[in-house]
């Protein structure tokens, strides 16, 4: 006997609606002290809370084809899997150290020459126009302060 009433997606679906409503009531809380409608604090949890919404309730009403198996990873993949996760933590650190700017482009750089297989130069080219990316959409769009980095200043 399976339950369908509560699938992976169902929970899935009432987990990101629920947070989705607490980054919404999140941005109304921050919204009187943002400079217009989408310039300031409350900006990125708006959309993000929006986004989360509108996927868990597509979740909530889609519906299940029945579960697979799953297996736990072997071999390269559970090693991708755990570099990973040792790249996203050492990035934790050395955001605080390097910067923003420094620490990203690392950190995209690694995680493209280990999950893409790309070479280092084409990791570097992709990792550089992402963090400019990242940063024209958070610093000069949104105008969201990251760190500098303790280690040059």
């Amino acid at each position: 006997m399976t339950l369908t009433r509560f699938s992976p997606d169902k929970i899935g679906g009432a987990v990101c609606t629920i947070i989705g409503a607490v980054s919404l009531i999140e941005a109304l809380r921050l919204y009187p002290y943002g400079v217009g409608l989408l310039t300031g604090d409350h900006t990125f949890p708006g959309i993000l809370g929006v986004l989360l919404c509108i996927g868990g309730i597509i979740l909530l009403f889609k519906k299940s084809k029945g579960f697979g198996e799953a297996s736990m990873p072997k071999g390269k993949i559970r090693l991708k899997m755990l570099l990973s996760i040792i790249i996203l933590l050492i990035y934790c650190f050395l955001i605080g150290v390097l910067g923003y700017f420094l620490s990203t482009l690392a950190a995209f750089t690694c995680l493209f020459r280990l999950l893409g297989s790309y070479r280092w130069i084409i990791s570097l080219f992709f990792s550089a126009t992402l963090t400019a990316v990242l940063y024209g959409l958070f610093i000069v769009l949104l105008k969201t302060p990251f760190p500098g980095g303790s280690l040059f200043f």
